[in-house]
């Protein structure tokens, strides 16, 4: 089912794309009007608003309706964390504590650095 969703969201979003990229523009009625050729139009001298508007609104709303379905779909198949049981879980280690009796003052080494630079002491 999601598949076939999938490819119908594909379809549809490259068809949108389409349609609107055929559209003319906002500005196209006053080039067509000083001898642009209006009469030689695709659609009729009309031009293409009626059928390209109707067709890209349906188109959208197609494309919003299958991107709500994903979601949907998509939202349904993970489940929730909160969910999930901590059960099936390995348990934690605990870091691993200094012995009891360790002093980090027995590592320091009477030995002078041989770099030459002063001592941090």
């Amino acid at each position: 089912m999601t598949s076939i969703l999938i490819i119908v969201h594909v379809l549809v979003a490259l068809t949108l794309i389409g349609v609107v990229l055929v559209q003319r523009g906002q500005g196209a009625d006053m080039g067509a009007s000083f001898g642009g050729g209006g009469a030689q139009t695709l659609f009729g001298s009309r031009g293409s608003g009626s059928f390209l508007g109707k067709l890209t609104g349906g188109l959208a709303a197609t494309f919003m309706l299958t991107s709500l379905t994903l979601a949907f779909f998509s939202q349904q198949q993970t489940g929730s964390i909160v969910d999930q049981s901590i059960a099936g879980q390995a348990p934690i280690e605990q870091p691993a504590e200094a012995p009891v009796g360790f002093d980090p003052a027995s590592l320091k080494s009477d030995i002078p650095a041989s770099d030459g630079l002063p001592s941090a002491e």
